[in-house]
């Protein structure tokens, strides 16, 4: 690996933030506190800033500002303040002296001692956004425990991200005090109720005022939750008020305390699913006493005396303008701390399982590859992902050595990949795979994106180990490789909110009809599409677009569609051709091709937006589609289906934060352009003259 690795490191686009001259600084160290506390560090990055003084600390990103009170027991919130207009959420008291606990270990009345505190500027070597990161550190003696309070703030980012990192002293007992890590399940009179475990994030909101909570995740093994009855996201909103026992939520990534347009959201970054918690992802506890978050992410046996081992970390937000303002707030952090990377990230993947029936492992025959390049360059695909058969040993989760079975090793395919303009890809059973060999393939190819199948996390060790292998492997080639997280089958894995500084995540195999169930049907994949853009970043997001000619008419009514549809529902996305360029026929070969040079034109901007869903869900007889808000110019695209059963060739569609402007459209496959003005309810008409129809527009803000 080179050694100057971290200087080469391409800029990740973040607004207007700049990287450059961002170095580690250290601030000054707090003075040894005991329980009195003495808080006296300063630090800065842009409008992000931190000051403890006396007992008091306090940190803002520029957009929304903490502060926490030193009590000789930890660290408690005491305020969290909106600073675009001053609003305060902490009106209450804190019912804790601390954020955090340990039950049977660690409570309210376990004295505390600051060791110190430091405040420096990082990226997290590049793999996060520029933050401001402020970590204080705590002794437990009686508790024999040491803890890292560790705050970053992103310039202007709309929130903060919070996180544990804990660490034995000599003498702790993991197995002393009946210490709870994980949130309990337990009985009363007949009814099952959750006990919290260790809690990681605290805020002492008031659930006495006007509220709603609404809670969200999203469920693992998507590529089996296809059909409409199973879609992807799980969202419920919950009223009334106040709430006088702990309502407690098991399921969800995140919740948000709506106090009519505007309010409060936590989000956990852990690989918590709907139907997966995973290791240790703990819940939501709103009552009385404000809102809890539990789930440390290390069990009692894992803490260990050498070193400091973290907790899954929180993001606290502060939003406005209803939900389509939490989901800004959201995306906006996101984009934060999983800056989007588009040399490395941008491109349409093809991979050779599409056609699959049901197997794939005969596309990776080398004759088969070697033609399969210059169709997918002539259509203006990017990479060709050689998926499970390329390796020399074995097949699915038994394979290993991921070094090429090919009699010239790489030599011939990547001669005929350089000739076409198509850089590779390839698929990797994660667990089985060194990161000796997958450097050798990167040093042989020059770029390769993975996909990181077959994994299985059950432990802080395989988070701990898996994320190594990842930033061993990234920064031995940086910007030139990526990892495609695949969550696919009801494994502990990634979750949604976890891991994504590696790439992206595979969403949904899709197929030609076999196996049945996985058989491309349109609207139900637009569905899905639309209802992960909500709460999930679109750049993050690689997924499969199937031959709708090829399809089974038995089991789908994709044969309905054009190629251009429905290739057309990943534009916001990263496009992945999960089928054959050379079984193409020729007017579906010229209308992809079309689409691409229309896509590529614009490309770059979509995939730096922020993605949100407009229109309907889709259902097969609605208007949908997608907002994509620039990040580069003051306006963005919009990307329009009418489905196959709408019986409306003119529909108004409400745009989201373009209320009462003037905008531009421009129709980018015919050049017909159109200034309207977007009245107070953001609804603008628009026309499809055919069912199973799509408009791809851009619009600029005049």
């Amino acid at each position: 690996m080179s050694t100057n690795i971290f200087f080469r490191r391409i800029v990740p686009i973040m607004g207007t933030l700049a990287l450059a001259g961002l170095s580690r600084q250290t601030g000054g160290a707090a003075e040894p506190a005991g329980a009195a506390g003495a808080m006296n560090v300063t630090g800065a990055l842009g409008p992000a800033r931190a000051a403890g003084s006396g007992n008091e600390l306090v940190v803002t990103t520029g957009r929304v500002e903490r502060k926490w009170r030193w009590t000789g027991k930890g660290l408690v919130t005491v305020g969290l303040r909106d600073v675009t207009d001053g609003k305060e959420w902490i009106t209450n008291a804190p019912a804790h002296a601390c954020d955090w606990n340990l039950p049977g270990a660690l409570a309210d009345g376990s004295d505390g001692e600051l060791v110190s505190q430091v405040v420096r500027t990082d990226d997290d070597d590049g793999f996060a956004g520029p933050h401001l990161e402020v970590i204080s550190t705590i002794r437990y003696a009686a508790a024999k425990l040491e803890f890292q309070h560790v705050i970053w703030a992103y310039p202007d980012a709309p929130g903060l991200r919070t996180q544990l990192r804990v660490q034995a002293l000599t003498g702790f007992d993991p197995k002393g005090g009946k210490l709870l890590a994980d949130d309990q399940q337990r009985t009363a009179y007949g009814a099952t109720l959750l006990t919290a475990g260790a809690r990681t994030e605290y805020l002492p909101l008031d659930f006495s005022a006007a509220n709603a909570r609404r809670y969200w995740g999203y469920y693992n093994d998507p590529g089996n939750r296809h059909d409409q009855s199973k879609d992807m996201l799980e969202e419920k909103v919950v009223r009334g008020f106040p709430i006088y026992q702990p309502e407690a939520v098991s399921w969800a990534s995140g919740e948000a305390v709506e106090y009519g347009d505007r309010g409060v959201a936590v989000v956990k970054e852990s690989p918590k699913c709907v139907n997966q918690p995973a290791h240790l992802t703990g819940g939501f506890f709103s009552g009385p006493q404000g809102l809890s978050v539990t789930g440390w992410g290390l069990a009692p046996d894992e803490i260990v005396t050498n070193r400091f081992r973290e907790c899954w970390a929180s993001w606290t937000m502060v939003f406005a303008g209803g939900n389509d303002g939490l989901q800004l707030a959201l995306k906006q952090f996101s984009r934060a701390r999983y800056p989007v990377f588009p040399a490395r990230d941008m491109f349409i993947l093809a991979n050779t399982w599409g056609p699959a029936n049901p197997g794939g492992a005969q596309f990776t025959d080398e004759k088969f590859v070697l033609k399969e390049i210059p169709a997918l360059a002539d259509l203006g695909v990017d990479v060709l992902q050689i998926d499970d058969g390329w390796q020399k040993n074995g097949g699915g989760s038994g394979a290993s050595v991921f070094l090429p079975k090919y009699r010239n090793g790489w030599k011939d395919i990547k001669a005929v990949a350089d000739k076409a303009g198509v850089r590779l890809g390839l698929w990797v059973a994660i667990r089985n795979a060194r990161v000796a060999d997958l450097a050798q393939d990167l040093d042989e190819l020059g770029f390769i994106s993975w996909k990181a199948d077959f994994d299985h996390l059950a432990s802080r060790s395989d988070y701990e180990a898996r994320t190594a292998s990842y930033r061993q492997v990234l920064k031995h080639a940086w910007m030139k490789t990526q990892f495609t997280l695949c969550p696919e089958y009801d494994d502990p894995r990634y979750g949604w909110y976890f891991a994504q500084e590696y790439g992206s995540i595979y969403f949904q195999n899709l197929q030609e009809g076999l196996p049945a169930h996985l058989t491309m049907v349109p609207f139900q994949v637009l569905r899905q599409h639309w209802l992960m853009a909500k709460y999930f970043p679109a750049d993050k997001l690689q997924v499969m677009l199937q031959n709708p000619k090829r399809t089974r008419q038995d089991l789908s009514d994709a044969w309905q569609h054009s190629h251009a549809y429905c290739f057309a529902m990943g534009l916001p996305f990263v496009p992945c051709f999960f089928q054959s360029a050379q079984y193409l026929d020729p007017d579906g070969r010229k209308e992809l091709g079309e689409l691409i040079r229309v896509y590529k034109n614009c490309r770059e901007d979509i995939f730096t937006s922020l993605t949100f869903p407009v229109g309907d869900l889709p259902d097969n007889a609605s208007w949908s589609g997608f907002q994509m808000v620039s990040q580069q110019r003051n306006g963005g695209h919009l990307l329009l289906f009418r489905e196959l059963h709408n019986a409306q060739p003119r529909q108004e569609v409400q745009l989201k934060f373009l209320a009462g402007k003037t905008i531009t459209l421009k129709n980018l496959e015919t050049g017909e352009e159109r200034r309207v003005r977007v009245p107070d309810n953001g609804n603008v008409g628009f026309e499809i003259n055919q069912p199973a129809g799509y408009r791809l527009y851009s619009y600029t803000v005049n």
